[in-house]
């Protein structure tokens, strides 16, 4: 089983966009101020690249974590949310990138389609929250577990030997099926 990085730098580029495109509106009420400007361009490459890198972990976290049907559901729309925004943040950072290497000012539709980009972030970010609080997903079963009872809690005929349980999560195969812990099969 590999280890699950994603929830490690996924605050990553929900920070970056939100903080480069605060930068860029800043830019709009103090427009004498060239450093805020130079700022907010400089984050919104830095997020592209963090949310490349959390994109690649999360479909990494996608094959591997254990979930079940109705879980799977907010898995497709996070995913689907975080490729589009994604993109559309990646799109952005490699146009304005080049307008700044040709010594061009930052574009009128840069300032509207950050905080649309934020927005995007935001409902990937609400829809991962769901994954994880709601649904479970990533998260080790062993964690919501209750403390194991002592002898002095219980009463004397409910002492007992027991052998622990041993649950045992699904494998997925090299093709990337798997099994929900309610018992479906399909794949990616």
């Amino acid at each position: 089983m590999y280890p699950n990085w994603h929830p490690a730098i996924v605050h990553f580029p929900i920070a970056l966009t939100i903080t480069a495109a605060l930068l860029l509106l800043a830019s709009q009420v103090r427009p004498k101020n060239a450093q805020l400007p130079a700022s907010g361009r400089l984050l919104v490459s830095l997020a592209a690249v963090s949310a490349v890198l959390a994109a690649l972990l999360g479909w990494q976290a996608y094959q591997t974590v254990e979930h079940d049907a109705a879980g799977h559901l907010v898995m497709v729309q996070h995913r689907n949310w975080a490729l589009a925004t994604t993109a559309g943040l990646l799109v952005l950072a490699l146009w304005d990138a080049l307008r700044q290497r040709a010594g061009k000012a930052m574009h009128r539709l840069m300032l509207p389609a950050m905080l649309l980009l934020s927005g995007g972030f935001c409902v990937t970010s609400w829809l991962g929250g769901e994954m994880v609080f709601r649904h479970g997903i990533g998260v080790s079963a062993a964690t919501f577990a209750n403390p194991p009872a002592t002898p002095a809690d219980l009463p004397a005929e409910a002492v007992a030997p027991a052998s622990p349980a041993v649950i045992e999560a699904p494998a997925a195969d090299s093709h990337g099926e798997h099994v929900h812990k309610d018992g479906k099969r399909h794949r990616h």
